[in-house]
């Protein structure tokens, strides 16, 4: 079993805040299946992209390019 994670607060800039927030509220709000990818994979891309929040298994693949 994983041990607990200390949870990190994360501040972003108001205008990344507001692009995530409505990026994401769009995604909700339309059919969930957009260009063959699934919700998911939206919402990780939304957030990657947009708010530049990214899980720390992925800062290996960053590091090692």
């Amino acid at each position: 079993m994983n041990a607990p994670i200390e949870r990190t607060e994360i501040y972003l800039s108001d205008t990344i805040y507001a692009r995530l927030k409505a990026a994401l509220t769009q995604l909700v709000a339309e059919p969930f299946e957009r260009e063959g990818t699934d919700a998911e994979t939206e919402v990780v891309r939304t957030l990657g992209e947009i708010g530049g929040v990214w899980p720390e298994f992925v800062r290996d693949d960053v590091e090692s390019r």
